[in-house]
């Protein structure tokens, strides 16, 4: 319950105020949680952004993606959504008038959490999540989400079947494939910016049962008039008997949403979590060859 307070006190201060305050905070996160600042900037670092003001810039927008949820996840949402500017959800509209399902896919990038309610507002929507440890924080969660016509399922079994369902019925379905699974037998090692990690193999898997057609999507931050700009992009992507090389396709398509704004992209997430050491030396011999 008090997640849900403090979101609905924060939401009493401009979009505007947040952002400066959350930069602060993810700042000082990164400056003074030694583990998570070493791990953004070598992730980072692997991805070719070395330089330390790239990963001041990136905890700052960290700070920024957890105090603007006071205006996402909250009443404030219902002013905010008409502000935003789109690209593409035409394209996306056009396919789901032929009645044929979307598989639509970003990474933690920006304003992610904006990017289901905005199309939520328009259609049907089911965006799988896995469900935090913390009671109090998996309520608010889903509170925020689960506004307008956007449905959680969650990460297993269960909540597989419910995006098949919607998938085959011409819904949209939402995933965040840069998430370390939870069980590496749904999983391939494949390169995430050079370096070897963990990648579901749901999305080709999805793509290949229900003959969806693939979006890849993203919401990024701006400062002057609109906030936020999403941008939508049909991707033609036909599932192979290949997993590793359907999720290495996946990757890439997510390595080109983030290099839009590098800066906005959540690179203390523990990306290449669960990977051996062994495979980890292997990785970094090849590079050196």
């Amino acid at each position: 319950m008090w997640v849900k307070l403090l979101l609905a006190a924060l939401s009493v201060l401009p979009l505007s105020v947040l952002h400066v305050l959350g930069g602060w905070l993810g700042r000082f996160v990164a400056r003074f949680d030694k583990r998570y600042g070493a791990r953004l900037a070598k992730n980072a670092s692997q991805a070719g952004f070395t330089s330390r003001q790239f990963a001041r810039d990136s905890a700052a927008h960290m700070g920024r993606s957890v105090l603007e949820l006071a205006h996402i996840w909250t009443w404030r949402i219902d002013a905010l959504l008409p502000k935003v500017k789109v690209t593409g959800w035409e394209a996306v509209q056009k396919i789901q008038d032929s009645g044929q399902g979307v598989l639509m896919l970003t990474p933690h990038i920006g304003a992610f959490e904006l990017l289901s309610l905005w199309i939520g507002q328009r259609a049907p929507f089911t965006a799988m999540y896995r469900p935090p440890k913390q009671a109090m924080i998996a309520e608010a969660m889903l509170s925020g989400r689960q506004k307008y016509q956007v449905k959680m399922a969650s990460a297993d079994v269960k909540g597989i079947r419910t995006m098949l369902r919607a998938l085959k019925n011409g819904e949209l379905v939402g995933l965040l494939p840069d998430q370390v699974p939870n069980a590496q037998g749904d999983a391939v090692l494949v390169d995430v910016f050079g370096a070897p990690a963990w990648t579901m193999t749901l999305p080709s898997k999805l793509l290949r049962q229900t003959g969806a057609a693939l979006v890849i999507m993203s919401a990024r931050r701006v400062y002057a008039p609109h906030r936020y700009e999403i941008d939508f992009q049909v991707v033609e992507f036909v599932p192979s008997l290949d997993m590793a090389a359907d999720a290495a396709r996946v990757n890439e398509l997510m390595a080109s949403v983030i290099h839009r704004a590098p800066e906005q992209y959540l690179w203390g997430y523990n990306r290449y979590k669960g990977v051996p050491e062994v495979t980890k030396s292997e990785g970094k011999a090849d590079a050196d060859v």
